[in-house]
């Protein structure tokens, strides 16, 4: 059994109607730049997963400026966003949250412009 066998499963579109009516939030997208380019939920920015690191928070904060904001963070399947958002988590962002895979997204997509 290998390490994606043991994630929970997350029903993004579940997650995403949960978060309807919360007005302080950021949905990330932090799978690659190309990806997003080809397809991501509406709304979402786009920080790489790669960028969520110790060097790099001086960029996250940039981006990321309010720490009290919900950020509800996905990827491909779940993987590289649960690891995301417990960084955030550790840089102080308290709210941060993985909200699953964008391979399990039904709702409208949006194409182009990563940031």
């Amino acid at each position: 059994m290998g390490y994606y066998d043991e994630l929970p499963e997350i029903d993004i579109d579940l997650m995403l109607e949960e978060t309807r009516l919360i007005s302080n939030k950021v949905i990330v997208d932090v799978r690659t730049p190309e990806e997003f380019r080809e397809g991501h939920v509406p709304g979402a920015i786009n920080i790489e997963a790669s960028l969520c690191a110790r060097k790099n928070r001086p960029y996250i904060e940039s981006i990321l400026t309010d720490k009290s904001a919900h950020i509800y963070m996905y990827c491909f399947s779940g993987a590289r966003s649960g690891m995301a958002s417990a960084f955030l988590r550790q840089m102080g962002y308290d709210r941060a949250e993985n909200i699953g895979g964008f391979e399990g997204y039904t709702g409208p997509v949006e194409t182009g412009g990563a940031q």
